[in-house]
C-alpha cells in the first residue's frame, strides 16, 4: 500500500511539472528568454532598447572630410580688385557641364567617380574626385585632367586665374591660361600661404617662397633660410615678402628675389 501510495505522488509530480513546463514553452513571454539560454550571445532586440540608445545605434556613419578649405597661417596684404566669376557649371545625370563666359557649353562624365569637391571662381572651375583633379577654365576646349596619390587629405586653395590642390606630400595647381595641372613636390615643408594676383601665383612654405608667372609656366624660388614670413604683399610690379628685419622683394621686370634689410 506505502509502495502504491509512494508510486502515485511521484507520477502527480511529474505530471504537474510537465504542464508547468509546457506552459512556460508556450508562453510568448518566455520566448526571448529562453532563446537567450541557448544562445547568450543573440543582442537584445532593438524594441526593448531606449529611444536615446536607438538614436545612437540608427545614427548613419560619419562622412570622412576629405576636402577642406585652405587657411593662410601669413598675413596676406593684398589689395584685390573686384573679381567676378564669369564661369560656372551644373551638376547633371553622372556628369558636369561648364558654361563658359563665352556661351560654350563643356561636359565632363563623373561615372564610376564620387565628388568630393566642386567650386568656381573668378576664371576657372575644379572638380576633385577619389581618382582625379579636373579643371576648366574660360580658355578651355575640355575639362583638363590631372592625377592625385590617392592620400586622405586635401586641402583647396582658389584664385581667379589659379587653383591650388595641396596635399601632405604635393601641390597641384591649375593653370587657367594653359589649362594644365602642375606639380610642385613638398619636400619635408608645409604650406603657410597661397595668393594669386592676375598672372601671378605667390606661394611660401615652411623652406621656401614660390612665384610662379601663369602664362609662361616659369617658377621662381627663395630658400628662406630657416626664417619665417609673417606677411606679404601682391603689387602690380612687384610682391613683398617681410620676415622680422627682411624682406624679399620679387620684382616682375627682372624675374628676381632681391633681400633688403630694413634695419638700415
Amino acid at each position: 500500500m506505502r509502495d502504491q501510495r509512494s508510486t502515485l505522488h511521484f507520477l502527480l509530480i511529474m505530471g504537474l511539472a510537465s504542464i508547468s513546463f509546457g506552459d512556460i514553452n508556450s508562453d510568448p513571454r518566455y520566448d526571448g528568454q529562453r532563446q537567450g539560454n541557448e544562445r547568450e550571445t543573440r543582442l537584445t532586440p532593438l524594441k526593448h532598447l531606449s529611444p536615446e540608445a536607438n538614436r545612437i545605434l540608427n545614427a548613419p556613419p560619419e562622412v570622412a572630410q576629405h576636402v577642406t578649405t585652405f587657411q593662410s597661417r601669413v598675413t596676406n596684404r593684398t589689395a584685390y580688385p573686384y573679381i567676378q566669376t564669369t564661369i560656372n557649371f551644373v551638376e547633371g545625370h553622372l556628369s558636369y557641364k561648364a558654361f563658359l563666359s563665352d556661351g560654350q557649353e563643356i561636359s565632363y562624365s563623373t561615372r564610376g567617380e564620387h565628388i568630393w569637391h566642386s567650386q568656381c571662381y573668378g576664371d576657372l572651375c575644379i572638380l576633385v574626385t577619389q581618382k582625379n583633379l579636373l579643371g576648366v577654365s574660360n580658355y578651355s576646349s575640355e575639362w583638363e585632367k590631372g592625377h592625385h596619390f590617392g592620400e586622405e587629405r586635401y586641402q583647396v586653395a582658389m584664385g581667379h586665374k589659379a587653383a591650388l590642390v595641396i596635399s601632405d606630400r604635393k601641390l597641384y595647381l591649375f593653370n587657367s591660361y594653359t589649362n594644365h595641372w602642375e606639380t610642385i613636390s613638398l619636400e619635408q615643408e608645409i604650406i603657410r600661404s597661397f595668393a594669386n594676383l592676375y598672372d601671378k601665383v605667390a606661394i611660401t612654405t615652411t623652406r621656401r617662397m614660390i612665384v610662379i608667372d601663369l602664362p609662361s609656366e616659369a617658377q621662381f624660388e627663395q630658400n628662406l633660410l630657416l626664417r619665417d614670413i609673417y606677411q606679404f604683399e601682391m603689387r602690380d610690379g612687384f610682391i613683398n615678402f617681410y620676415s622680422g628685419d627682411k624682406l624679399w622683394m620679387f620684382r616682375y621686370q627682372t624675374q628676381s628675389f632681391e633681400e633688403v634689410d630694413l634695419m638700415d
